[in-house]
């Protein structure tokens, strides 16, 4: 439009064409941005998520072991508490 007035239209396609481009590219930049984002948020969702139940797993199976290692140490007449 700025070439037309001026009375070179290829002139102002070609200020148009790199200003399309240069805002698409912008555009562009944002979404890739906001999606590394959103899937780096789910990652880490997801870390959290299997931490806390691998440490359920494992308090389980010390609160186990810790049983049964009293049960055998008062079976032998040891204090353990």
């Amino acid at each position: 439009m700025v070439g037309a007035i001026a009375g070179d239209a290829g002139k102002g396609a070609a200020i148009g064409a790199t200003m399309g481009t240069m805002r698409g590219g912008m555009q562009q930049r944002k979404t890739n941005a906001a999606s590394k984002q959103q899937a780096a948020s789910q990652a880490g969702a997801q870390v959290q998520q299997k931490y806390k139940q691998q440490k359920a797993a494992y308090d389980q199976q010390m609160g186990n072991f810790k049983r049964a290692f009293s049960a055998c140490l008062d079976s032998r007449a040891y204090s353990v508490k």
